[in-house]
């Protein structure tokens, strides 16, 4: 049972990432918790997401939906923001990450109701 669970939410993330360009780590950061610490889950989160974002970026570029040009100023300021975020994560307690992970999912589920 646990395995179809660990597939459907993988596919899940996928789906997310898909259709709205992020949200999978909400599926697969709770997912991991059950096996590993808060910041493992976090930082294997990323990893995750990272591919299937890449390949999704692909699909939307060969469709003509993206411009590279139009996406270039997002991907530098977002690198600057991973290096940053790599950085806090390290001396950042789990208890506050738990906290400011929480408050994310608030705000993006406020903001998909919203729109």
């Amino acid at each position: 049972m646990k395995k179809i669970l660990f597939w459907v939410c993988s596919m899940l993330a996928g789906l997310l990432n898909g259709l709205l360009g992020a949200g999978g780590g909400m599926v697969i950061v709770p997912l991991l918790r059950q096996k590993t610490d808060t910041r493992k889950a976090h930082a294997t989160s990323i990893a995750i997401i990272l591919p299937i974002s890449i390949i999704s970026a692909i699909f939307y570029y060969y469709k003509g939906v993206v411009s590279i040009s139009d996406a270039a100023p997002y991907i530098i300021w977002g690198l600057i923001g991973a290096v940053i975020g790599i950085i806090l994560l390290s001396k950042i307690k789990p208890k506050w990450i738990r906290k400011l992970f929480a408050i994310l999912m608030i705000w993006a589920g406020w903001r998909l109701m919203v729109r």
